[in-house]
């Protein structure tokens, strides 16, 4: 740099001022390469060279998609087995960090079986045609079991990324044990519904009640030109032949929608569920009792933001259009929260404030 611009007519002065060095420095390296004594050219690469070179990275990447569970000490034996030079495990670790295979939790989503995509996709493809207001008619339920005392035993994995819905990064799901609560919710565009606590486990018989007790009104009164369209999965309880009389005693006031089996993902409650427990989970101090956990749950349901279940219902068309993208898998978009969580925060925060001043007997432990 400093010869370039000496060269091209740069005084001494300008030179030093441009490069940052001093006058001397300049008239030196000036001198010098008019003697030939010195070349302009770029100085070479310093400093050590890496101890795992491109050929090596490429190993250490087959060794993680080899077991995604492996942990750096065991990639670090692997890699050392039969090379010359060995390495270390924070050498391992450097390397995974710079091929972005950072250490990230397994992806909770459902396991499903080539009939699951298929008719996943044949259900995506069958309602591709509907827009928002249509599904502004669909009130959606579900059923969600909320622990006491939160455990989290998922294993960590290694991946880009872009791998976040590979098989091979992804945990299948499984209800709680005990210690908990089971709620079951409705909701659609226009409103949220009833949060009832089940004892037990739902069965064929309390979900009876709930739909005479809670479904029936709910449809009549949101849906009075009786074209709203009600939303269940296909758990044992929804489907028995019971239930299903009575779905055909109410057939004139609202239908049923066909729903894929093990699709909690296009369910878009399933965000609400999560909604109530970043709710309970930021309370201090939790919650120490069953019935503390159902007060909690009742009242963070109650005071839910319009705008959130209604932008989750208005997610349903990107939603399917993301499944027919995977061909029926677990999509990235119908996978992930729609909505800024960051909000929901601020919102929280708020709702916790409002409780203490509200209920203050309700909410005393809070």
């Amino acid at each position: 740099m400093t010869i370039g611009f000496r060269a091209k007519g740069g005084g001494i002065s300008e030179t030093a001022e441009f490069v940052n060095c001093s006058r001397a420095a300049v008239v030196k390296v000036y001198r010098a390469w008019q003697n030939g004594t010195v070349q302009n050219q770029r100085r070479g690469k310093c400093g050590a060279p890496r101890a795992i070179d491109d050929r090596g990275e490429r190993r250490l990447r087959r060794c993680v998609r080899a077991d995604r569970r492996a942990t750096v000490e065991q990639l670090t034996t692997k890699m050392n087995q039969g090379a010359t030079k060995s390495v270390s495990q924070s050498t391992i670790q450097r390397t995974l960090l710079r091929l972005g295979l950072r250490s990230r939790r397994l992806v909770r989503a459902p396991m499903l079986t080539a009939v699951h995509r298929r008719r996943r996709l044949e259900f995506a493809r069958q309602y591709s045609s509907w827009t928002s207001t249509e599904w502004r008619q669909v009130a959606f339920s579900d059923e969600s079991r909320f622990m006491l005392h939160r455990t989290d035993g998922r294993w960590r994995i290694r991946r880009e990324t872009s791998e976040r819905n590979h098989p091979a990064t992804i945990a299948g799901t499984v209800q709680a044990g005990g210690g908990s609560i089971m709620v079951w919710g409705m909701f659609s565009w226009h409103s949220l519904g009833s949060l009832i606590i089940v004892e037990g486990t739902m069965d064929q018989y309390k979900y009876a009640s709930v739909l005479a007790d809670h479904v029936h009104p709910y449809m009549r009164i949101v849906f009075p030109q009786d074209d709203g369209i009600f939303q269940q999965d296909n758990a044992r309880c929804h489907t028995a032949a019971s239930v299903r009389a009575w779905f055909e005693e109410h057939q004139d006031e609202f239908t049923v929608l066909p729903w894929p089996a093990n699709s909690p993902d296009l369910n878009p409650i399933e965000h609400l569920w999560d909604h109530l427990d970043r709710v309970v989970r930021a309370m201090d101090p939790q919650p120490r009792n069953l019935a503390q956990l159902a007060t909690a749950l009742e009242s963070a349901w109650l005071n839910i933001p319009e705008n959130t279940f209604r932008d989750l219902c208005d997610s349903l068309p990107a939603r399917l259009a993301a499944v027919r993208s995977a061909k029926g898998a677990v999509s990235k978009t119908s996978n992930e929260k729609d909505f800024s969580f960051t909000k929901i925060s601020q919102d929280i925060k708020d709702w916790l404030k409002a409780a203490r001043v509200r209920w203050p007997n309700t909410f005393a432990w809070l």
